[in-house]
């Protein structure tokens, strides 16, 4: 009765997901402020003990992952979330507790495990530093406050999309952007319920699911399903970051999540549409 209402569920949400797909070919952002916004990401002097950045743990240059998979290396410590694309979501930080970008920037600043820093330090430090002056008294008619640093870390994730993938152009009319084999990857996405999770702009990152995948027995609880886009490129994956290779992710979800064992055919037709999310790297990190 159980799989009979869990296979209900999932066809009402492919149904109701299939036409949430929509092509991301543009990012809309304030220059000026995402420029001050991309400074101050990559500001060490902003943390407390000045010696990590936003960037630190959300690299944009390395491999574009957006992502720093050495910290999953330490136990305790939840695989860091891709940067790129995360202006796409609603829901922010594995519980999903943070509803909008300004106020994400907002905890990351505050929360010890990040900048570790607070409204009055922040301040400070930018009006410290004269460069910081100029920029956001060309950028902001009230010059440098909280909500305006704030809102210039905002700006550079809405300058941090990695748009126009093959996958959209495909929705957007471009039949041959996407190979045959990742076409019926797609086709089978959404046949055995991937889709129910992985939908709208992001691909995910729109609403939370219970998880407990690793053992049948292990407490499940509410997490936001991460985004698809860049998947290819975001090892480790899973919340703990234990997993690095994506076809084996593939597989272990598949299995239990949806109750479906893919065949090796299947699995290489998803992980090749899964390649197609593999987005342009963001105007801005070539300024």
């Amino acid at each position: 009765m159980k799989k009979v209402l869990f296979w209900m569920v999932v066809s009402f949400c492919i149904l109701s997901a299939n036409s949430s797909f929509e092509p991301v070919l543009s990012s809309k952002y304030n220059e000026k402020q995402a420029y001050i916004g991309k400074k101050l990401f990559f500001d060490k002097r902003l943390s407390t003990t000045e010696n990590y950045s936003c960037e630190t743990c959300h690299n944009l240059y390395w491999n574009l992952s957006g992502t720093n998979s050495s910290y999953t290396s330490q136990k305790g410590v939840i695989n860091p979330p891709s940067v790129l694309n995360s202006a796409l979501n609603f829901l922010f930080f594995t519980d999903g507790r943070v509803r909008s970008l300004k106020d994400q920037v907002k905890e990351s600043i505050n929360s010890r495990n990040e900048l570790n820093s607070n409204k009055d330090e922040i301040v400070k430090k930018v009006k410290s530093i004269g460069e910081y002056g100029i920029l956001f008294n060309d950028a902001y008619s009230d010059g440098i406050n909280y909500e305006n640093i704030v809102g210039a870390l905002a700006e550079f994730e809405k300058a941090v999309l990695s748009i126009d993938s093959p996958f959209d152009e495909y929705l957007a009319g471009n039949d041959d952007s996407i190979n045959a084999e990742a076409k019926k990857g797609f086709e089978l996405f959404n046949k055995i319920g991937c889709v129910a999770c992985h939908n709208g702009r992001n691909l995910g990152g729109n609403l939370m699911q219970n998880v407990g995948l690793k053992d049948a027995s292990e407490s499940r609880r509410l997490m936001r399903v991460p985004s698809l886009r860049n998947v290819a490129r975001t090892a480790p994956y899973l919340s703990s970051g234990e997993m690095s290779d994506l076809k084996e992710v593939i597989g272990f979800v598949s299995y239990h999540q949806l109750i479906h064992t893919l065949s090796s055919e299947e699995l290489e037709q998803i992980y090749k549409f899964l390649l197609t999310l593999n987005g342009r790297r963001p105007r801005i990190l070539n300024e």
